[in-house]
């Protein structure tokens, strides 16, 4: 009789063993699928930034004329292109530093003899 219930004793073990790697395999699909999910909210957020900052700039008089380049990565925004002076490109970044969810801008914009 003891023997049996060693041998139940075992196969229970094994079987809760089973049950915990289910629960891990569970948990880390879980994580895996958050993780995904809000790099996706990130990247569509970025498009979004990104997006606003264009409509902006092509709503903008002074600003729709220079072809700018614009890219987003969690609030900071790069703009990139050529216009016409110094004092230009400090306008056009302040134009795309008062778009809602702008954190910061790194202003690469270049002029003439820059």
């Amino acid at each position: 009789m003891k023997q049996a219930f060693c041998q139940d004793s075992a196969a229970g073990q094994q079987m809760h063993q089973s049950g915990q790697d289910l629960k891990n395999a569970a948990a880390a699909t879980g994580e895996s699928a958050e993780h995904a999910f809000h790099g996706t909210t990130d990247q569509m957020s970025d498009a979004t930034l990104t997006t606003k900052v264009k409509s902006t700039l092509l709503d903008n008089e002074r600003t729709r004329k220079y072809r700018i380049h614009v890219e987003s990565d969690h609030g900071k925004v790069t703009i990139d292109g050529t216009v016409g002076s110094r004092s230009k490109a400090k306008y056009v970044a302040s134009v795309v530093a008062a778009v809602s969810g702008v954190r910061s801008v790194d202003n690469k914009l270049t002029w003439p003899n820059s």
